[in-house]
């Protein structure tokens, strides 16, 4: 099954089309992708990348377990609080 045979069959799946939207959105583009894998799942870049983009590894494509999903969106989370509270200290 081809990278867009996949989305096109999951589509409608609520999980998938939010990493798709991560994907697409800017968010990626601001934050590093390397930083979120290697600080909160101990893992390298291209991890992650293969996660976020469903590539094919050994002929299947790769998706996130509900445990890494939970663990991206608690990242996200925490990086989200993190730049809230700069911004803060950045208030005259």
């Amino acid at each position: 099954m081809s990278p867009e045979e996949f989305r096109e069959k999951h589509k409608n799946d609520p999980i998938l089309s939010k990493i798709e939207d991560l994907k697409q959105g800017d968010i990626l583009r601001i934050l590093n992708a390397s930083y979120i894998a290697e600080r909160f799942f101990g893992k390298s870049g291209s991890w992650l990348s293969q996660k976020i983009n469903n590539h094919l590894k050994n002929g299947k494509p790769c998706y996130f377990t509900k445990e890494e999903l939970e663990t991206l969106s608690n990242a996200l989370y925490t990086l989200s609080i993190e730049l809230m509270d700069v911004a803060d200290d950045l208030r005259v």
